[in-house]
């Protein structure tokens, strides 16, 4: 068995969104852009952490 190295663990995160949103996110997924919710999230958030990095001045980047 493969052992995952620190930086490819993943966490459980539980969210609240708005029926909307997710109506969204299931139509991607229906369409086969994504897997799953959980993907679809996951590209989300990566998105906007690369496209809002000037808030790294609010954070302790040598502690992420």
């Amino acid at each position: 068995m493969r052992t995952k190295k620190a930086q490819e663990r993943k966490e459980h995160v539980t969210i609240w969104l708005e029926t909307s949103s997710l109506e969204y996110l299931d139509a991607l997924v229906e369409r086969g852009v994504f897997e799953n919710r959980s993907q679809a999230v996951r590209h989300a958030v990566r998105s906007f952490i690369n496209m809002d990095k000037g808030l790294a001045k609010f954070i302790d980047l040598d502690n992420c």
